[in-house]
């Protein structure tokens, strides 16, 4: 079993994926800090399915951007269970799995998440119908100023006020989608240097 967990945003997200199918996924609204809800929706999934964590064989994170404190909460549960478990951690990009949830619709695709402070971070990417290649950075830009750009295509945004034709409202967590495109592109990280998608200048 592969646990995927993805704290990027105001929506937790826990999933369970069986070589090519999923388990279980189980998404809770933030009610308080995720370091008070991790590990028991996670021990919850488990006890519900009468799993012991010895089944897991790797585990998924989402590294942002996002949340800085809610990604690093989600990182650290994740290396922590890679540790003591003795299995590798793979990692995604909130943006990247944001996109590849429409890998399929064969057309530019940009992904927006609310950065806070009147800022979103955003990402361009060109997609075959059969998977996704970033043609930008990660760029953190005003709100004020993507409504003003014109882009075609797809555009997904998560916890951004746009209503456009070509705008999707992101609402659900990135724990399937993050999971699956991670486990496509094998990307294991190291255990001592895996850290949260930092963009603003320090």
């Amino acid at each position: 079993m592969i646990l995927s967990i993805d704290t990027y945003s105001d929506v937790l997200g826990v999933s369970l994926i069986d070589g090519h199918n999923l388990v279980v996924r189980q998404s809770y609204q933030k009610l308080k800090p995720f370091s008070e809800l991790l590990m028991s929706r996670i021990d919850e999934v488990f006890r519900q399915l009468g799993y012991d964590p010895s089944v897991l064989y790797a585990v998924v994170v989402d590294k942002g951007p996002g949340s800085y404190t809610g990604l690093r909460v989600g990182i650290t549960v994740a290396k922590t269970l890679a540790y003591s478990l003795n299995i590798p951690v793979y990692s995604y990009s909130s943006l990247e799995a944001m996109a590849y949830r429409y890998r399929f619709c064969n057309s530019k695709i940009t992904a927006v998440i609310n950065a806070g402070k009147g800022e979103c971070y955003l990402q361009e990417f060109t997609s075959d119908g059969k998977g996704i290649k970033p043609v930008s950075e990660i760029k953190l830009i005003k709100i004020s100023h993507f409504k003003q750009m014109n882009l075609e295509g797809l555009v997904v945004v998560k916890n951004v006020d746009i209503h456009r034709e070509n705008v999707i409202h992101l609402i659900e967590d990135l724990s399937v989608d993050g999971a699956f495109y991670s486990l496509k592109k094998e990307s294991t990280e190291d255990l001592m240097r895996l850290e949260p998608v930092y963009v603003r200048p320090l």
